[in-house]
């Protein structure tokens, strides 16, 4: 009994776990908020404006960022809103409803795009602003340099398995 209780004394529970559950508990409701108000059609279109908006973020000079910590990540969600607003089928990629897997890519789908969307706004925050959010470990999980690549990257893999029309 005495080697199981020092057992479960050996986990390092960080102090901020109830922040971080409470971050993964919204982060997978806003998921599937997402991929229900949205449907299949516009969440790979989502996706994409992701990226549009980024690379417009990008090449704005950085004069018009000294402004506020919080304009880079503003102007990234404006151009975001912008962009899904305006778009009518700029891509024509789908997620399709055939088969019996449809809940399951556009689930997918929807943590994908939550996940790259919440990675961005946190790489535009200074390090400081970001912490003061969430917890050390819930950063490294969205904005850490390797985090960034792999939500940016994953969801492109993603869509060349997951597009029914390519079949």
């Amino acid at each position: 009994m005495t080697s199981f209780l020092n057992f479960l004394t050996s986990f390092d529970v960080p102090k901020n776990i109830a922040g971080d559950m409470s971050l993964f508990f919204l982060f997978i409701g806003i998921s599937l908020i997402l991929g229900f108000v949205f449907g299949r059609f516009k969440m790979i279109n989502i996706l994409i404006n992701v990226y549009i908006a980024l690379a417009f973020v990008g090449v704005i000079p950085s004069s018009v960022f000294t402004t506020s910590p919080y304009t880079k990540a503003g102007i990234f969600i404006l151009l975001l809103v912008f962009l899904t607003a305006v778009d009518k089928r700029l891509f024509d990629l789908h997620v399709s409803n055939v088969g019996t897997d449809f809940f399951w890519r556009l689930f997918v789908m929807s943590i994908l795009v939550t996940g790259i969307i919440i990675s961005v706004i946190l790489s535009f925050l200074t390090y400081k602003i970001a912490l003061s959010f969430i917890s050390l470990s819930a950063y490294g999980y969205f904005a850490s340099p390797i985090a960034l690549i792999f939500w940016m990257v994953v969801p492109l893999l993603t869509l060349l398995f997951i597009n029914n029309r390519l079949k």
